[in-house]
């Protein structure tokens, strides 16, 4: 990594540790409707059966994805770069046939074998790398072949500052085709974050072309958005979800 990439990894580490109490509490009362009611349950779908199956969690958080998937059976390394984001997800004990460890480091840079998993899962993480492609090729070194990686993340065609709160103002090409950073505090359910995090975003084709440079073939693209139930009978919806917001992409290790 340049020094330019690794003072960028350090600010976002110091940043996140800084916002860890947050998440903590934001996650664990379910406070991210963007979470609960859209994402998780696209990423869960992506997943699919986890039992037996070895899982990377990249970038775990407090580590409420890698719990689920070990109840259902799954393997489960959570690593993320935050120390007191892998405390508090370390512990919470684990309920189900599966089991969760964490770790903290750097997803450019894991301390894991090689072809270790059949899964890697990115949730959230992606908008947080201020250089994704490194952890790509980390991660095509930790699955095995035929492996999977899902990555959720912010849309790259439509998420703008302030997107969350309404905003829906168009990405020109100007600023698309390179690569974006977006400063602002998270704000969840009236809650506000103490500091203030960098979301990264780039054009799709920078995606598509560093998977398949690190030896991916891109299997699926899907675009999580509420249902039309959700949009008729929630003004909360219709509010804050007037664009786009995310990018589900599920590629495999050749």
């Amino acid at each position: 990594m340049d020094e330019t990439s690794e003072t960028f990894a350090k600010v976002t580490r110091e940043r996140w540790e800084a916002n860890a109490a947050y998440w903590v509490k934001v996650i664990r009362e379910n406070r991210d409707r963007y979470r609960t009611d859209l994402t998780d349950r696209a990423v869960m779908d992506a997943i699919g059966p986890a039992d037996g199956c070895r899982v990377l969690d990249a970038g775990c958080g407090e580590g409420y994805l890698s719990r689920r998937l070990a109840t259902l059976g799954a393997d489960v390394v959570g690593v993320d770069a935050a120390q007191n984001l892998v405390d508090a997800a370390s512990a919470v004990p684990v309920d189900g046939p599966g089991a969760a460890r964490f770790l903290r480091a750097s997803v450019d840079d894991l301390p894991l074998p090689d072809a270790a998993f059949d899964l890697v899962v990115c949730n959230h993480l992606f908008s947080h790398l201020p250089e994704p492609s490194h952890a790509i090729n980390e991660f095509g070194r930790v699955l095995r072949p035929g492996g999977r990686l899902i990555i959720l993340t912010l849309h790259p065609c439509f998420y703008v500052f302030d997107s969350e709160r309404g905003a829906s103002n168009s990405v020109p090409a100007s600023e698309y085709f390179g690569t974006r950073g977006i400063d602002q505090r998270f704000l969840v359910d009236g809650l506000e974050s103490p500091s203030m995090i960098t979301s990264w975003l780039r054009p799709l084709e920078h995606y598509a072309g560093t998977l398949r440079d690190a030896g991916f073939v891109l299997a699926d693209l899907r675009e999580p958005h509420p249902s039309p139930e959700q949009l008729r009978d929630d003004p909360w919806w219709k509010e804050s979800f007037p664009a786009a917001l995310f990018l589900l992409l599920i590629a495999e290790r050749r």
